[in-house]
């Protein structure tokens, strides 16, 4: 859904919100950087917003609104040789330039996305026509699972319509609702996305803040200020139960994988007490078809490992 064809107009920052459901930001990056790109360039590239009634929300855009706002803060001027960004009375790093001749730190120039276009093909735009900053794995896998609950596209259409395959799109719809608190320590650096990732798949939004709590204060007790997956009481049963019931309904009566399963933890086993080469080399095949068999491999790799190719 393009909309260079509609008009540009200019906003107070004031007048452009931000909904929060909408937004499937959670690292932003260097916002001083862009900040000061936009003053010594202009705007090069207008944001896109949607109207309801006298409201105008970001649709496409949502680094450079904070950049925007973050311009309030600062200023460039000439230090000797060089232009020098300030913020108040320090200086904060050399900039490309002077201040842009059309460069207004209160108005964004904006684009008016199309009437016609539904709320889910507005959410799915973000990801598609994004040039800016790229999205991080976890920002992806939420942005899929979230379109996936709005239910107006299948797996293939979503597969399609972002380009990724459609094992990545079903292992994006196994994740759980996120509750924004848990972003916000993912944010903070208190979590890892890897962590953030495996909380959305084990535990339900309303049990994630619980588990993070309790890991947090067992974390303190160990004076760090990290908390790490040890920390966490991660209970297989309700793990198991927090999937989608499709997903064990899946495990339950597919007796390839079951065996396949069994068979890595046999050969395992053997290939535990050397020297015993053989088990070795079965065991590396066997995990490459299970691999395979999951959906963790490509047909492509699987066979160039298995003819020598590789």
């Amino acid at each position: 859904m393009r909309d260079e064809e509609s008009p540009t107009f200019a906003l107070p920052l004031e007048r452009i919100l931000v909904d929060r459901n909408f937004n499937i930001r959670i690292f932003y990056g260097d916002i001083d950087q862009l900040a000061v790109q936009l003053m010594t360039e202009g705007q090069l590239e207008p944001i896109k917003v949607r109207q309801e009634d006298e409201h105008y929300f970001v649709v496409d855009g949502h680094r450079r609104q904070r950049a925007f706002a973050r311009t309030r803060d600062l200023r460039v001027e000439q230090r000797g040789t060089h232009q020098v960004v300030f913020e108040g009375d320090r200086p904060l790093r050399n900039a490309p330039g002077p201040v842009h001749r059309n460069f207004d730190r209160e108005r964004i120039l904006c684009r008016l996305v199309s009437g016609t276009a539904g709320e889910d093909e507005l959410f799915a735009s973000q990801l598609i026509y994004n040039s800016g900053k790229p999205f991080t794995l976890l920002e992806r896998m939420i942005f899929i699972s979230r379109l996936s609950r709005h239910g107006a596209f299948t797996k293939d259409q979503l597969a399609l319509k972002t380009g990724f395959s459609r094992t990545y799109i079903a292992n994006a719809q196994n994740l759980n609702a996120a509750d924004p608190r848990l972003l916000d320590y993912v944010q903070d650096g208190r979590i890892s996305q890897k962590l953030a990732l495996r909380l959305l798949r084990a535990f339900p939004s309303n049990q994630q803040i619980t588990k993070v709590a309790a890991a947090l204060v067992d974390a303190g007790r160990h004076h760090r200020d990290k908390v790490l997956p040890k920390d966490f009481d991660w209970g297989a049963p309700s793990e198991r139960a927090a999937a989608p019931a499709r997903t064990a309904a899946t495990n339950s009566v597919d007796p390839v994988r079951a065996r396949l399963r069994h068979l890595v933890s046999r050969l395992g086993d053997g290939a535990r007490f050397a020297p015993n080469p053989a088990a070795h080399s079965r065991l590396e095949t066997l995990q490459l078809i299970h691999r395979y068999a999951t959906g963790k491999l490509s047909y492509t790799r699987l066979e160039a490992h298995l003819l020598g190719r590789v």
